[in-house]
């Protein structure tokens, strides 16, 4: 695709976030993304796919806003905001894009939360004429009593999508993003795993199901707890808790209840199914 100006490109650049970040019209985004996408990041996973999964599991309300656009040859600079992130602050973001043939195909980025009016040593915001309004959620530290389900998905979706792929993911990144490093995940009473001991659970299951799916199908919440209906779905090509690889499938459902401290997950008590999932993949 042959682009003659720099307006054009800035309008096709403007085009491709508002498609995936604000309408998140998967499809049409990836006309602007190279199959070849290379991401330089230490927060978005590797490829287009890794950025679109991420952007899956961003809150429905978060939205991009551009404050200024510049052209240099093949690359693009951008300076603009990311709001409703599921965090305390906004972001602003610094993005550099390299063009090939019309398309994204490579990219460069900082990301820095929003100083807030009274943090500003210039009395001038990092965005635009204005500060940006809270986003509700409490700052990491501070006493949180109670949730509601658009704070809760913002929590707990590093964690899901730690499970969706896992071997095309940062697992142990996107586990510190959701949960505190004193995090303990129960899968009896009184048994548990940390943090790491939970990522390395992660990468083993998605090395033997590397299709693995797990979305939330319903969550709830109860003071500082969370509680998730999960679903996760895959075909196992390696061994998966004993049984061999057949070709066939699962479809299984997945129960959890976090507590929340400071804003991240501190534990969580969860049940999945494995049995009927390893029944469906032996029938």
């Amino acid at each position: 695709m042959a682009i003659q100006s720099s307006v054009d490109i800035k309008a096709r650049v403007l085009e491709a976030f508002d498609t995936l970040f604000n309408k998140r019209d998967y499809a049409k985004a990836a006309e602007f993304w190279s199959e070849s996408y290379i991401q330089h990041s230490a927060h978005i996973p590797p490829g287009r796919d890794g950025l679109f999964d991420l952007v899956r599991a961003a809150p429905p309300e978060m939205r991009y806003e551009n404050h200024t656009i510049a052209v240099d040859g093949d690359f693009v600079l951008l300076h603009g905001r990311f709001t409703g992130n599921g965090h305390p602050r906004a972001w602003i973001a610094g993005d550099v894009v390299r063009m090939e043939h019309g398309r994204l195909a490579e990219h460069w980025d900082t990301l820095q939360d929003e100083a807030t009016q009274e943090e500003s040593k210039s009395g001038l915001p990092m965005f635009g004429n204005a500060f940006a309004k809270p986003t509700g959620l409490p700052e990491a530290g501070s006493a949180l009593t109670s949730l509601t389900r658009e704070e809760a998905r913002a929590i707990v979706a590093p964690l899901y999508d730690a499970l969706n792929q896992p071997g095309n993911k940062d697992v142990a990144a996107l586990l510190a993003k959701a949960a505190n490093p004193d995090y303990k995940s129960y899968h009896t009473n009184e048994e548990w795993l940390s943090r790491d001991q939970l990522a390395e659970v992660f990468r083993g299951i998605g090395s033997a199901v590397p299709d693995l799916r797990w979305t939330i199908e319903d969550i709830q919440t109860v003071g500082d707890q969370i509680i998730v209906r999960g679903k996760a779905t895959g075909t196992p090509r390696g061994e998966l808790w004993g049984a061999k690889p057949t070709g066939k499938g699962f479809n299984t459902m997945s129960i959890d209840i976090f507590t929340v401290k400071h804003g991240k997950l501190a534990s969580a008590y969860h049940v999945e199914n494995w049995v009927g999932a390893l029944q469906q993949i032996g029938n």
